[in-house]
C-alpha cells in the first residue's frame, strides 16, 4: 500500500500511524485502537455479540462471541486469534473482521484476547490459545452453543500462526483452518526477496521488533509452537484455506506451508490478494477489492464446517 495514501487516510481522522517503525508497544496499541473504526467498511448485522471470559492458565482470558442471524445451537464455531505481532491487536481491532466472518460464513465466532508481549513473552499467547480451544471443545461448548464436532480455528498474521499451531496440537478436533497471511516461522527473518515484497504495514523492522518483544530467549524462535512451519508431521491436519498478500514478507512461508500441506494429503485452497499488502483483511475501507476477498474466505469457512 502506498505510504502517502495510508498517511492521508489516517490524517483525515487525526490519527497517528500505528505501524510506524520504532514506536513503543503502548503507542502502537493506542494508535491502532483509534484507527480501527475507520479502516473497515460496516459489516453485516448479527443476531448478537457478547463479551465473556474464558478460564486461562494465568487468569481469565477476555473473549467475544459473535452469533449470526438464524444460528441454532449446537452450531459450527470458529476460534479466532487476532494478529498484531503478538504485541498489538485486541478484540476491538479485529471486531469488524470477526463480525464479517460470522455474518457471511454463517458460523459462530469466538474471538480470544490472548496475553500480549512484551509484558507476557512466549509461550503465554500459545498457552492462552490452547486453553481457549480446550474450553470451547469441552465445558464451554454448551455455553457458546457450539458443536464440538464442527470447530474451526482462524487467525491473521501472528493469529494465523496461533491457528496453525492449534490445528497441529489439536488435530482430530479441528475441522477446518483459515490462515490469513499467517506468521508461520520466526527463525529466518532476513529474506532475499524481502525488500521487493515488504510494505509499510509489515517489514523486516517489524519482524525484528516482534522477536525482541515475544522471545525471552532467541532459541524459542525454533519452538514449533512459535514456528509451526517447522513441524515435520502434517498428516491428518484439517482442510485449510490460506489467504495470502502479494506485497508481504510472509508470502514465501505461506506458500511453503501450502505446498507441504498438499504433499501431506491435506486439502488446501490458496487465495492470493494481488497487489495487496499484509493486513488487507482489516483495511476493507481503504483497499478496493479487499472486502470481496474477505467474503470469499468467510464463505469457505462456513462451507468447511457444514455437515
Amino acid at each position: 500500500m502506498d505510504i502517502s495514501a495510508w498517511t492521508r487516510a489516517l490524517n483525515r481522522f487525526g490519527i497517528d500511524d500505528p505501524f510506524e517503525p520504532g514506536r513503543t508497544a503502548a503507542h502502537m496499541r493506542k494508535a491502532l485502537h483509534e484507527a480501527a473504526p475507520h479502516l473497515d467498511v460496516t459489516p453485516p448485522p448479527l443476531e448478537s455479540v457478547r463479551d465473556l471470559t474464558i478460564p486461562g492458565p494465568a487468569g481469565d482470558i477476555p473473549a467475544r462471541l459473535y452469533i449470526p442471524n438464524g444460528s441454532t445451537a449446537p452450531a459450527p464455531c470458529v476460534l479466532f486469534c487476532h494478529g498484531g505481532g503478538y504485541f498489538v491487536g485486541d478484540l476491538h481491532s479485529h471486531d469488524a473482521l470477526c463480525r464479517r466472518l460470522a455474518a457471511i460464513g454463517g458460523v459462530r465466532v469466538l474471538a480470544v484476547d490472548y496475553r500480549l508481549s512484551p509484558e507476557h513473552v512466549f509461550p503465554a499467547a500459545v498457552e492462552d490459545a490452547l486453553a481457549a480451544f480446550d474450553w470451547l471443545a469441552g465445558e464451554g461448548a454448551a455455553e457458546m452453543g457450539a458443536d464440538p464436532a464442527r470447530l474451526a480455528v482462524a487467525g491473521d498474521s501472528a493469529g494465523g500462526g496461533l491457528a496453525a499451531m492449534l490445528a497441529q496440537a489439536r488435530r482430530g478436533q479441528v475441522r477446518f483452518q483459515l490462515l490469513i497471511y499467517p506468521l508461520l516461522q520466526m527463525v529466518e527473518r532476513r529474506k532475499s526477496k524481502l525488500k521487493a515484497l515488504e510494505g509499510h504495514i509489515f517489514s523486516a523492522i517489524a519482524l525484528d521488533q516482534i522477536a525482541r518483544y515475544y522471545f525471552a530467549d532467541e532459541k524459542d524462535a525454533s519452538d514449533k509452537r512459535a514456528s509451526p512451519l517447522l513441524e515435520d508431521d502434517l498428516a491428518g491436519l484439517p482442510p485449510a484455506y490460506i489467504a495470502a498478500a502479494e506485497l508481504d514478507p510472509l508470502l514465501d512461508e505461506g506458500q511453503a506451508y501450502r505446498d507441504r500441506l498438499i504433499a501431506a494429503g491435506v486439502p488446501v485452497t490458496y487465495k492470493l490478494g494481488k497487489a495487496l499488502p499484509h493486513s488487507y483483511f482489516n483495511l476493507t475501507a481503504l483497499l478496493p477489492g479487499a472486502k470481496a476477498l474477505v467474503d470469499k474466505a468467510a464463505l469457505a469457512l462456513g462451507d468447511g464446517l457444514r455437515d
